[in-house]
């Protein structure tokens, strides 16, 4: 009942499968307790799974690289083109995913305890790149005298004069400086948006290219100009230690001028490095996301970056691609849970689901409705993030939205403690509903609930017009969270209240 998936190369990627290859490591894990996972290596892959309506997975390295050199004792080197594979055998998922973690890395420091207690707020969805320094102070005073908690107030694109340049629009944000502390003032932390490309009619990007630091064309040796979502662009060169010190110094130099507390971080996945691009470093250019990674982690806290490419081991936030102001599980409600499942499963703790309502690109704008059931699902989720803002629907979805970001607020203390045991042995935040069942055949099978930790049994509402819906519990002792009644797992409940206030969510009890 699922579609085959062909990622040739595999590689981060912009938009990938359905939006999900954004964030790509080579790691498998089943059901029966199998996990692999390739070594890393100079060669070329590609992956196919069921390609031929078989079920298999297939790996293919298109190149013979030099033998590995990690050191590791369990390894199968293919014929031709070496391909190195860990495997993993254990007794179920969970135990396979605790046993691969050595190899797999994860993080040793988590992002600010403020970005999982309350909501980030950005910009984009709701203003695009018409956004002013008017309109950030006005978001913000409606968040805060419409009673929502906040942590960051995120500006998105078009703040700058140009991309590369580190300089706010003088027109748009006449005073940057002013602004910044009066949403300081406020209690909010401020971020930016920043991608990886240089305009070329920006002075910055002359200044980038005559010191070598964007990635350049084998023609002639110029600035290689890369296709992106907001024209051609030059790319910063990650693999140039020096272009990357430069890079730092540019955007340190703004946040001491403006007082900004960090940036959100784009782009950067492999296609939008050319493969007949010339780098200070060679590489196979799916490492440009790691590199990305590594320099949002070791200098920015309050940060995001939306790439990463075996990236386990780094303590930021990790975003999910751009969603779609739709239902379904073609990159709309339904995948915001599925994404956040796989990438915890991959061994990314941090997520942080797309824009709750999604991006209301052209004429796919969220109603109410949809709005609601986003933000329930969200609240349960490690964080959360508006942009819509969810009081033009009225006061009941505003007031059902308001509810649920408080009641993110409320479990924060108990996400504390999920955090801790993440950072002391890796297990996931958000965990597949077969986690601490995994014989379980009926909880192996549902991909629309999830556990947040071991406590909370969270059924979202991902389907337009549903009032209703059937829950599945495992073993165990169950109380619901809204009407105190206690069930017993395993337990198929079917018909469960779902009006549209209300989200079916259950407690286990001790």
């Amino acid at each position: 009942d699922a579609a085959p998936v062909i990622s040739d190369p595999f590689e981060p990627v912009d938009h990938g499968h359905d939006g999900t290859l954004n964030i790509a490591t080579p790691f498998w894990l089943n059901a029966a307790g199998a996990a692999l996972l390739l070594e890393e290596n100079d060669g070329e892959l590609a992956v196919t799974m069921d390609r031929a309506g078989d079920g298999l997975l297939r790996i293919t390295a298109r190149e013979a690289p030099p033998p590995p050199t990690l050191g590791f004792d369990e390894r199968y080197a293919a014929p031709g083109p070496q391909l190195a594979v860990h495997v993993v055998l254990a007794d179920n998922a969970p135990a396979a995913f605790s046993a691969a973690l050595p190899l797999l890395g994860r993080p040793s420091a988590a992002p600010p305890y403020e970005l999982f207690a309350r909501p980030i707020w950005t910009t984009w969805a709701h203003y695009k790149m018409a956004v002013t320094q008017h309109d950030v102070i006005d978001f913000a005073t409606q968040i805060v005298t419409r009673g929502y908690p906040y942590s960051v107030l995120e500006i998105d694109d078009r703040w700058q004069r140009g991309y590369g340049a580190y300089v706010f629009d003088p027109h748009k944000f006449p005073n940057p400086r002013a602004m910044v502390d009066e949403l300081h003032a406020a209690g909010f932390k401020v971020t930016l948006w920043t991608p990886i490309f240089f305009d070329p009619s920006d002075p910055a990007f002359t200044v980038a290219a005559r010191r070598g630091y964007l990635i350049r064309h084998p023609a002639n040796g110029a600035p290689y100009l890369v296709r992106w979502w907001q024209g051609y662009g030059g790319v910063l060169d990650l693999t140039n230690p020096e272009a990357v010190a430069w890079w730092l110094s540019e955007l340190q130099a703004l946040q001491a001028e403006t007082g900004v507390d960090g940036f959100k971080f784009d782009a950067g996945e492999a296609n939008f490095i050319p493969p007949d691009a010339i780098c200070y470093a060679r590489e196979p250019r799916r490492r440009y996301a790691d590199r990305y990674t590594e320099f949002v982690a070791d200098h920015f806290a309050y940060t995001e970056v939306r790439t990463g490419w075996r990236s386990q081991r780094r303590g930021i936030l990790f975003r999910e691609w751009d969603k779609w102001s739709r239902w379904g599980i073609d990159n709309g409600l339904h995948s915001v849970l599925t994404q956040a499942l796989t990438l915890s499963v991959c061994g990314y703790p941090f997520v942080l689901p797309d824009m709750i309502g999604g991006n209301a690109y052209q004429d796919e704008v969220p109603d109410g409705e949809l709005m609601v059931r986003w933000t329930q699902l969200c609240a349960l989720l490690p964080t959360m993030q508006f942009s819509v803002h969810p009081w033009q629907y009225g006061t009941e979805v505003d007031a059902i939205c308001r509810r649920y970001a408080h009641l993110h607020t409320e479990l924060a203390p108990y996400l504390t403690s999920l955090i801790d045991e993440t950072l002391r042995d890796g297990t996931p935040l958000v965990r597949p509903l077969f986690w601490h069942t995994p014989h379980d055949e009926h909880a192996l099978r549902c991909n629309d609930q999830f556990l947040l930790g071991e406590r909370y049994l969270v059924a979202p509402v991902v389907q337009a017009g549903q009032r209703r819906r059937d829950v599945y519990l495992p073993s165990g002792v169950w109380r619901d969270y809204w009407h105190d009644t206690i069930h017993h797992g395993p337990a198929m409940l079917t018909d469960v209240p779902a009006p549209l206030e209300q989200m079916p969510l259950f407690e286990r009890q001790a």
